[in-house]
């Protein structure tokens, strides 16, 4: 049980990271139980969002009571996007999840780069609107039950521009019951016959884990909300966010080829 101790330290690093940029933290765990722990695929993804569901659900509660969040928002994404998570998850069992994984890794690599330059070039709010597109939160769903991450990284621009984002704070505490919600979607979505066989294989390894990870997520999940609260404006939350989207994208091609 103590050989995981390390898990503690690295949970608050990463919770308190993903939170404060509004990205899922799937996108941190997984590798780290790929690459590190050695664990298995279905069950790194699937931990992997489990993990960062105790991180966000404490980032969660904290937003709600400092009402940094806009609930319509919210409610908009989530209806298209959760469903989309479920049918995302449950499909993932069949699909090559190592292909899908290195184009999205190629993909938010440049995504970041593009969010970055747009935020270098913002002078004013004049690009604010009041959208909700369909298709970002149809694909950004169904990508987080693929491959555990999509729904923060593709929304994110979205949520940030949106009139109902009052500030930097609250466009990440909208983001961040986002991606909560959408992951535990597609981690119910995940839930096929096959890894619920793997999950009882491997159960005493897993309580060994979620007994570090799990408080050290907690501890990040209040953390991370207050440094987004911290952020002077919306063009340094996108270059702090492409910043961080940018690493992620490095990690998940790394994740890609850990993938057998």
């Amino acid at each position: 049980m103590f050989q995981h101790w390390f898990l503690l330290p690295v949970g608050v690093a990463i919770s308190t990271l993903v939170m404060s940029a509004g990205v899922s933290g799937a996108t941190l765990w997984v590798p780290v139980y790929l690459l590190w722990l050695k664990l298995e695929a279905p069950v790194a993804f699937w931990l992997g969002l489990l993990t960062m569901l105790f991180g966000f659900g404490s980032g969660v509660t904290r937003n709600f009571r400092d009402g940094t969040f806009d609930g319509v928002l919210v409610r908009r994404y989530l209806l298209v996007a959760v469903p989309a998570a479920l049918v995302g998850g449950w499909v993932s069992g069949s699909v090559n999840q190592a292909l899908l994984v290195a184009l999205f890794g190629a993909f938010l690599i440049v995504y970041a780069i593009v969010i970055g330059g747009r935020a270098l070039g913002m002078r004013s709010d004049s690009d604010r609107h009041d959208r909700v597109p369909v298709s970002i939160a149809l694909t950004g769903g169904a990508l987080t039950g693929l491959i555990s991450i999509g729904i923060g990284i593709l929304a994110m621009p979205s949520v940030v521009g949106h009139r109902a984002s009052r500030s930097p704070g609250a466009a990440i505490g909208s983001l961040v019951m986002i991606i909560f919600f959408t992951s535990l979607a597609a981690a119910i979505g995940r839930m096929r016959p096959s890894l619920i066989s793997e999950l009882r294989r491997d159960s005493t390894q897993i309580i060994a884990i979620a007994i570090w990870a799990v408080p050290g997520v907690i501890v990040g999940g209040q953390i991370g909300p207050r440094i987004a609260q911290m952020l002077p404006s919306e063009r340094h939350a996108r270059l702090y966010c492409s910043a961080i989207l940018l690493v992620v994208g490095v990690l998940t091609l790394v994740r890609a080829a850990a993938i057998r």
